[in-house]
């Protein structure tokens, strides 16, 4: 475990891609022996360092009391407990799964799960280092390697600012802390002077000391000369003060106090106290503003798409969340220079104070880049002219992807056609990001601020959020330094720092395990990011060419071709050299592996629109996404089992995502409209998805496209089934079959049900009907009765299976009955629904599929 603080790298292997197996569980727990035995060792680890704990110590659970009633009561209602609770579990999201396309989320490592629950056996809080003396360490160092990777410096005898970074519970507290410190930060300046000019100052500071002070310079813009240049603090205006750069602000309360003890001995501790009393933290803003005779309340810029926690920010900040000023985006749904730099101009002319402007690497919905590199020369720009702001990066999802540009990944040894295929078991290539993505990433360290999560695409386990500083003393304006958790300069505490107090210890533990086993390095972390970036790409392929050319459906990714490509040989490309070809035959060909490259997200997340062929009510889109999501996601109650496949949705506002979105709905063949978009987004987190699994995926979700389209469709009709299994059982349960029909659309199905009925008396209805259609010979038949409906909800036959809107319950006739008897049931379970392919590419099964009906 021991390290420098410096992000520790990957092992080189000449098979790269088989490092990834020894650090997941497994998507079937194919480790299971491993994560047993090291975690049998770890334990035992914990119970022999409490044994040797003051070993004289005596014990509390002796014998005697292991041997009562009451303890044997308690041990055996904690194994039901634990086993009821394992049990509902079961009904989670299966993030280990292929099949799981979903949300940001998939396995977390086996270094990061280990290390978790080891120091979970201890329960450290890191509010306080004296409540947890080892892992603020890890903490610490966490904080160091993520810096370090990030492209700051960790190093106190470099003449940079020196980085520090922690660990929040998530990406939402780090970017609120972001705004946070960039504010207390701006007002820095203005402090300092009130502090100087405070009476109080006279109690332990001469006259001379006070001059000094005020005459200590600081580089502001002067409108006389057009141009930065040191003016003593007592000559500065406002707002020349709320416009000083970044890294004088983090030295300037100690610069003033150096040069104060020139003329005599110092008391620096009432100084620094009287600067927080006159700062914003001690006064609030609107004291703090009204003291300054401050015009314009600050704001802040984020991209138009920003995650919810920015215009959070500015609500407990009380700046109020009008305070953000979303910048459109260009048709990449990336940040718009030429829009923010527009919002500058304004602000600069109005003298409006900007705190901070964020640039998101790698947006949670479009998986967007924003121009970092752009928007850093634009503050240079605006910082010659009189405007000064923080740069903030929100790398929530994306900062790990800087690890792909740390060290080389080397060339995977693909053997050739003739050698031991089994050798190339679990090959996935490592794709490059595209030169775009690339020239930002080697720009992140440019950001004061970096949001970065851990439990996101670092693969380790809630909560693990993380911010780094480009300047460490940029957390001093939002530091409390409570006794309580504070015990002096020398002390790591980590808690005074940021928004939280109580958090676990285990989740540095868990994120430094995972860093120093698996590397922060295109060999480690790069590796897993690369083989994903692979499967994001090839994802983008199988949505671009997923519906065939009679299929009543297109699906458009939300990403442009790359230059040069148009969609018909983009799908030729696909068709011939890249669909349910095996990885190796992928990464051989290089005009796929170049298109790959190039094409699909900059960061993992594939998001497209499904739309009826011919279409073009956004609308009538939006009912098919939705039902689309409805069939591709676990909710409370829902069975996991019955759900083949997950595909998250989302939406596209039609004033955030402007340019971009008229241009998508256009591809999409959709209106013009000012209607929002709904739309799936498809995360790739698994870096072993083989090129021919994917596209077997796809072939799961074509099948439930067309289900879809029948739920958004279809009209109401009344729909029969035949009774498959000729006994009810015990729960009153009963097996019905479809009765399909190529006739109708709305008949154009295979269904499975298992249903049961409602009540007693319809239990005695049906028994005595399906014994009467048994004597008879006849065949137990139901035909649904449409129910009248004050819902939405059309009640066709994939809503009256599936919905509750008529509370749960759905009146069945009973056909062959001689008294013409319905009965209420209610569906228990669907083990098979599918709308039948009308497609000429369907040809009759080889073999045909049969189903056993049971309990179990």
């Amino acid at each position: 475990m021991e390290t420098d603080g410096s992000a520790p790298l990957g092992d080189v292997y000449s098979e790269q891609w088989k490092a990834l197996s020894g650090w997941f569980l497994g998507p079937r727990a194919e480790n299971r022996d491993v994560f047993l035995d090291l975690f049998s060792e770890v334990f035992e680890k914990h119970v022999e360092l409490r044994n040797n704990y003051f070993p004289s110590d005596p014990e509390y659970i002796t014998q005697e009391m292991k041997s009562s009633q009451a303890y044997h009561a308690e041990v055996a209602d904690l194994r039901h407990q634990l086993h009821q609770m394992q049990d509902q579990m079961r009904g989670s999201v299966p993030f280990f799964s292929p099949r799981y396309q979903a949300h940001m989320c998939w396995d977390t490592t086996l270094p990061a799960q280990l290390g978790y629950m080891a120091a979970m056996l201890f329960n450290q809080n890191n509010v306080d280092s004296a409540a947890s003396p080892v892992t603020t360490l890890f903490e610490q160092k966490v904080g160091q390697q993520l810096c370090d990777m990030l492209g700051y410096n960790i190093h106190p005898s470099s003449k940079e600012p020196v980085a520090w970074g922690h660990i929040t519970c998530g990406g939402s507290i780090a970017n609120i802390e972001a705004v946070w410190a960039a504010r207390n930060m701006k007002f820095v300046p203005l402090s300092v002077r009130a502090a100087l000019l405070n009476k109080a100052a006279k109690d332990f500071l001469s006259d001379d000391q006070i001059e000094m002070g005020l005459s200590t310079t600081v580089l502001v813009f002067r409108k006389e000369s057009g141009k930065r240049e040191a003016v003593p603090l007592k000559d500065c205006s406002t707002w020349q003060l709320l416009n000083a750069d970044v890294d004088e602000i983090c030295d300037l309360a100690e610069t003033v106090a150096s040069n104060m003890a020139r003329v005599g001995a110092l008391d620096e501790t009432r100084f620094n106290e009287l600067v927080e009393h006159e700062g914003v933290m001690s006064k609030g803003l609107f004291n703090f503003m009204k003291q300054h005779e401050m015009k314009y309340s600050p704001v802040y810029t984020a991209p138009a798409n920003n995650h919810y926690s920015w215009p959070k920010a500015g609500t407990l900040l009380g700046l109020g969340s009008d305070a953000l000023i979303p910048i459109n985006l260009d048709k990449d749904f990336r940040q718009k220079v030429a829009h923010l730099r527009e919002e500058l101009e304004r602000l600069l002319e109005q003298e409006v104070p900007v705190i901070s402007v964020a640039a998101v690497m790698g947006s949670t919905e479009e998986s967007a880049v924003d121009p970092l590199k752009d928007i850093y020369d634009l503050r240079e720009e605006f910082k010659g002219r009189g405007l000064n702001f923080a740069l903030l990066a929100d790398g929530a999802w994306g900062g790990y992807f800087k690890t792909m540009l740390i060290g080389s990944p080397g060339k995977d040894k693909v053997r050739k056609h003739g050698d031991d295929k089994r050798k190339l078991e679990g090959f996935v290539p490592y794709c490059e990001l595209s030169p775009y993505v690339e020239y930002q990433y080697n720009h992140i360290q440019l950001a004061d601020t970096i949001t970065i999560d851990p439990h996101k695409s670092g693969f380790c386990p809630y909560p693990g959020g993380a911010l780094c500083y480009r300047n460490g003393k940029m957390r001093y304006p939002i530091a409390l330094f409570h006794p309580e958790v504070f015990h002096g300069a020398d002390d790591p505490t980590m808690g005074v720092y940021g928004i939280e107090g109580s958090k676990p210890g285990a989740a540095p533990a868990g994120i430094l395990m995972s860093h120093n086993v698996i590397g922060l390095s295109n060999r480690g972390y790069g590796r897993i990011l690369g083989q994903c970036t692979a499967t994001a790409k090839l994802f983008y392929s199988l949505w671009l060419t997923i519906a065939r050319e009679d299929d009543p459906f297109v699906c458009v990714p939300l990403q442009e071709l790359p230059e040069g490509w148009d969609m018909e040989s983009a799908r030729k490309l696909v068709e011939e050299k890249i669909a349910y070809k095996n990885m190796r035959d992928v990464y051989k060909n290089k005009e796929a592996k170049q298109f790959l490259k190039c094409c699909g997200p900059d960061t993992m997340i594939n998001t497209f629109v499904v739309n009826f062929k011919g279409n073009s009510c956004v609308k009538k889109a939006n009912k098919l996404q939705l039902a689309l999501s409805d069939a591709m996601n676990v909710f409370v109650g829902t069975d996991a089992s019955r759900v083949p496949l997950m595909v998250m949705q989302s939406g596209l506002d039609a004033k955030k995502h402007g340019e971009g979105l008229k241009i998508f709905k256009e591809k999409a063949g959709l209106d013009q409209d000012d209607e929002n978009l709904n739309v799936m987004v498809n995360s790739c987190m698994n870096p072993w998805q083989w090129n021919e699994s994917i596209f077997m995926i796809g072939d799961l979700f074509r099948q439930l496209v067309l289900d879809c389209m029948g739920r958004v469709e279809d009209q109401p009709a009344t729909h029969r089934f035949f009774l498959a299994h000729p006994k009810m059982g015990e729960d009153d349960s009963i097996f019905l079959e479809y009765m399909s029909c190529n006739d109708l659309p709305e008949h154009r199905y295979q269904v499975s049900v298992k249903m049961t009925t409602c009540s007693v008396a319809d239990t005695k209805v049906l028994r005595e009907y399906i014994n009467s259609c048994h004597r008879k010979d006849a065949a137990v038949i139901f035909e649904t009765v449409t129910p009248e409906t004050e819902h939405d909800s059309t009640p066709n036959l994939y809503n009256l299976l599936h919905l509750k809107d008529w509370d749960g319950k759905l009146r069945m006739k009973l056909v062959n009955d001689a008294d013409g008897n319905s009965v209420c049931l209610k569906v228990l379970d669907i083990p098979r629904y599918r709308r039948l392919d009308m497609s000429t590419h369907v040809s009759y099964p080889a073999k045909q599929q049969y189903f056993l009906y049971g309990d179990s």
